[in-house]
């Protein structure tokens, strides 16, 4: 099975391509193979009905523990992300797709707009 995730020195220069760029979402994890044809991956094994917690982060420079502790309802929290910014989906320490948010029937949610 081939590496899903680029190595760290990869990461590092991606890291300083997007920052040279200005792109927040480009400073997450960057997938480079995915899996190959084949080794298709048997959905029917037992491993396949485990349960995998999903992430999507929206990162927020310059919040500390001050402002965290002095958060009211129905406060807004500005951050750097560009509305039109995709957000990283990852597992753990995997990142498999691009998404955004939704809102469906009064829920947020979020739709994958491309794999990683």
């Amino acid at each position: 099975m081939a590496s899903a995730v680029a190595s760290p020195a990869q990461q590092q220069q991606l890291q300083q391509k997007s920052m040279q760029e200005g792109s927040a979402s480009e400073l997450a994890l960057v997938p480079i193979d995915s899996v190959s044809e084949e080794d298709p991956i048997d959905l029917t094994m037992p491993v396949s009905r485990l349960p995998v917690e999903l992430e999507i982060a929206v990162p927020v420079r310059e919040f500390r523990v001050r402002n965290l502790v002095g958060l009211d309802r129905g406060q807004v929290i500005a951050t750097k992300w560009e509305q039109s910014d995709d957000l990283p989906l990852s597992a753990g320490e995997v990142q498999l797709a691009w998404t955004e948010f939704e809102v469906v029937d009064a829920q947020l949610a979020v739709r994958v707009t491309r794999l990683a």
